[in-house]
C-alpha cells in the first residue's frame, strides 16, 4: 500500500479509462482498448499473477520486504501490482482486491491518504485484511493518527488484523503511553490489534492496566527500563490469546522487581515464544518469567544487544548468559537462539530441534567448523532430536533484531540450497547452517557446504 490509493474509475469513466486518485486530486490513465487477450483471461489465471506480483507480508529489515525473487522491494512490488490493475476495468475488478490487501504505513501522511480514500469509498476498506503501523507519530499528531485509524478501521471487516508499532520519541518516554491510552480508548482500534510493540519507561505501571483492552493481542514487545523510585505493577492480567512476548530491558534500577511483578500478575495461557533482549550481559533478571511460563514455551531467544560497544575494540566481549538454566526450565522447548563466541555447555534436552548461534564476526573461524566448534559433538550427543545449529552473523542484528530466527527459520534452505536478498543497505545471504552479510569473504563463503 503507497500513499496514492486506487479508488473504483466504475462511475467516472469509460472502458478505456482508468482513474488513478491520490490525496490531492484525480489523474486519470489513458489505456488501450480492451483486447480479447484482457477479456479472455480466467479470473482464477488473473488471481495468479495478482499473487505472484504481490510482496509478502512480513515485515523485515526495516522498510523493504523479502522478496519472491529475492531482489524487488515492497515499493517495486507494489508499483507492478498497481500498473497491472491499471491494464482495463477488467483486471482491477480482479486486482483491485489485491492492492490493499496488506496495508503498511511508513509514513503519517499515508494513514492520512487512506483515510480519506476509505470515507469516499467504503468498499475499498473491506478489501484490507492486515494494517501495520509503523511510522513516525509526532506529539501533535498522536490524536489525529489514533482517529484516522480508527476510522480506517470503521470500514474495514472485523477480521482485519492490525499491528501498533509507532516510532515514538524516545526522550520523552511517557508519550508512548499517552498515545497507547488514546488508541485503547478508540471504538474500533482495541479488538482488532493482534500486535503492539511500545516503549515504556516510568509508565510501566498504567501501560499494562490498558493490555486487557486489547482483547486479540497475539504478540507484544515492549522496551522496558524501569528505574528504583518506579512503582511496580500490581493486580491481574489475563491475555488469553498472547503468543509471543518480546521484552528489551537493560538490567539496572529495579528491572529484578519488575520481572518478579510480570510473573506474578500476567496470566499468558497460549504463549509460545519468548524473546529477551538485553542491554548487558550476563543478565539473569528474566528468571521469573521462565519459571512460570517455560513449560509451555517452543522458541526462547536470548541475546545481548551490546554489539557496538565492542565491534571496534580489541578485547573479547563478555562471555554469554549460561543456557543450562534456561533450558532446564523450559522441558518442551524447540528452537533456541543466543549469541556466544565460546563453545556453550549444554543439558541434556528431549525436544530441542534448532540451535540459532548469533555469532561475532571475528570470531568466525575460517579454519575450522565453527558451528561445530562451538556446539562440539560430544555435546550434542545430550540433544537427541537435534536437527541443527546455524551460525548468524551478529553485525546483522541491528537491521533484523530477534525476530530473525522466525522470520527466516534454519529450515528454510536444504543442504544443497542457498537464498540471498538485495537491499539498499546491505545483502544477506542464507546458506546451509549460516546466515550472514555478504561482506564475508569468498573462502568462508565456500566452506559452510561442510558446516553441519
Amino acid at each position: 500500500m503507497d500513499p496514492t490509493p486506487l479508488v473504483n474509475p466504475s462511475n467516472s469513466i469509460t472502458y478505456d479509462e482508468v482513474s488513478d486518485i491520490d490525496a490531492n486530486g484525480t489523474k486519470i490513465h489513458q489505456v488501450m482498448s480492451p483486447t480479447p487477450i484482457t477479456t479472455e483471461i480466467p479470473v482464477e489465471i488473473l488471481c495468479i499473477i495478482m499473487e505472484l506480483v504481490m510482496p509478502p507480508t512480513q515485515h523485515f529489515l526495516d522498510s523493504p520486504v523479502i522478496a519472491r525473487d529475492n531482489r524487488h522491494s515492497r515499493v517495486f512490488s507494489l508499483q507492478t501490482l498497481k500498473n497491472i490493475v491499471l491494464v482495463s476495468r477488467h483486471w482491477y475488478n480482479v486486482g483491485i482486491s489485491y492492492l490493499y490487501r496488506h496495508v503498511v504505513i511508513l509514513q503519517s501522511k499515508q494513514l492520512f491518504a487512506l483515510a480519506r480514500v476509505v470515507s469516499n469509498n467504503r468498499s475499498l476498506g473491506e478489501f484490507i485484511l492486515s494494517l501495520r503501523l509503523q511510522c513516525y507519530v509526532l506529539e501533535s499528531q498522536m490524536a489525529a493518527v489514533s482517529m484516522a485509524l480508527d476510522g480506517i478501521l470503521a470500514v474495514t471487516l472485523n477480521h482485519t488484523k492490525v499491528t501498533i508499532a509507532p516510532i515514538l520519541n524516545r526522550r520523552r518516554p511517557w508519550f508512548g503511553h499517552e498515545f497507547l491510552r488514546m488508541v485503547a480508548l478508540a471504538q474500533n482500534t482495541p479488538s482488532r490489534t493482534t500486535d503492539m510493540h511500545f516503549s515504556i519507561n516510568p509508565t510501566l505501571i498504567n501501560t499494562l492496566k490498558l493490555l486487557p483492552t486489547f482483547t486479540c493481542l497475539t504478540t507484544f514487545h515492549i522496551d522496558m527500563f524501569v528505574a528504583e523510585t518506579d512503582a511496580l505493577p500490581i493486580g491481574h492480567i489475563h491475555l488469553a490469546f498472547l503468543e509471543e512476548l518480546h521484552v528489551t530491558f537493560s538490567p539496572r534500577g529495579n528491572v529484578r522487581n519488575a520481572f518478579f511483578a510480570l510473573a506474578e500478575i500476567l496470566s499468558l495461557p497460549s504463549l509460545r515464544r519468548l524473546l529477551l533482549t538485553t542491554k548487558v550481559p550476563h543478565s539473569t533478571v528474566f528468571e521469573p518469567l521462565l519459571r512460570k511460563f517455560g513449560h509451555s514455551i517452543h522458541f526462547v531467544s536470548l541475546v545481548s544487544d551490546c554489539y557496538h560497544a565492542f565491534q571496534y575494540n580489541h578485547f573479547p566481549p563478555p562471555p554469554p548468559s549460561p543456557v543450562i538454566p534456561l533450558l532446564s526450565m523450559c522441558p518442551n522447548l524447540r528452537h533456541l537462539a543466543t549469541d556466544t563466541y565460546v563453545p556453550i555447555r549444554m543439558p541434556a534436552h528431549a525436544h530441542l530441534t534448532w540451535v540459532d548461534l548469533w555469532v561475532w564476526r571475528r570470531y568466525l573461524d575460517r579454519r575450522e567448523q565453527s558451528a561445530v566448534t562451538l556446539i562440539p559433538h560430544e555435546e550434542r550427543a545430550k540433544l537427541p532430536s537435534l536437527q541443527g545449529v546455524r551460525l548468524l552473523d551478529r553485525s546483522l542484528f541491528p537491521f533484523s533484531g530477534a525476530h530473525t530466527p522466525l522470520l527466516i527459520p534454519p529450515d528454510m534452505v536444504g543442504s544443497t540450497e542457498n537464498v540471498a536478498w538485495t537491499y539498499s543497505s546491505l545483502d544477506l545471504r542464507h546458506d546451509p547452517g549460516l546466515l550472514y552479510r555478504q561482506i564475508i569473504d569468498d573462502v568462508l563463503a565456500e566452506s559452510l557446504e561442510h558446516r553441519l
